[in-house]
């Protein structure tokens, strides 16, 4: 066999190989939906039934920085990192406006939507991270306890799959991002501040 031949026979081979590969890929691979080119994309926001809700380019801040919130995409943890990047930022963007302490969940809820002296709203009234009083709340549906340390440091605490505060199943954020869990959960400081009755 000439040289000739055994180029020509090699890049045959080399093209049957790459159209058989091609073809692997394109059978594996997942469909992806074909938008026409006039629809336009949105980010998107998982709400607890994990069904897409567009967020508008102009919507409050706290709807971006809140993206995922009470997902089950996501474990509950995650959702009250993101309350505390919201608290932090707000904090900052509207630092001025912060003229009174913000210790219990209807001040903070009060001060994310837009009741702070720059009159600057972080969430709308309709987020899944508020109830219809107005309240800050976990995926559960239950008001957030929020416990200010000073400093503009803070602990979040949701009430957990049993929806009772200050059970063995709570989530506790301490300020430093790290969360408390099993005998940790309810030192008596904390047990005393949340429930002055006790």
């Amino acid at each position: 066999m000439s040289r000739r031949a055994q180029l020509v026979l090699v890049l045959v081979l080399v093209l049957v190989l790459g159209f058989w590969l091609v073809s692997i890929r394109q059978r594996t691979a997942p469909e992806k939906k074909q938008l026409s080119p006039n629809q336009p994309t949105a980010p998107v926001v998982l709400s607890p039934s994990t069904n897409p809700t567009p967020i508008r380019p102009d919507a409050p801040l706290g709807s971006k920085v809140l993206l995922g919130y009470a997902s089950s995409s996501f474990p509950p943890e995650h959702d009250l990192t993101l309350m505390s990047h919201l608290m932090e930022n707000s904090l900052l963007l509207a630092k001025s406006a912060a003229n009174r302490p913000l210790s219990a969940n209807e001040d903070w809820a009060d001060f994310l939507r837009g009741k702070n002296a720059a009159h600057e709203r972080f969430l709308p009234d309709e987020h899944p991270a508020l109830n219809a009083k107005g309240q800050l709340i976990d995926r559960w549906g239950v008001p957030l306890f929020f416990h200010a340390l000073g400093g503009n440091r803070y602990e979040i605490r949701s009430a957990g799959p049993d929806k009772k505060l200050w059970t063995a199943d709570d989530i506790h954020r301490n300020s430093d991002g790290t969360f408390r869990h099993g005998a940790d959960l309810n030192p008596p400081a904390l047990y005393s501040a949340g429930n002055p009755g006790h």
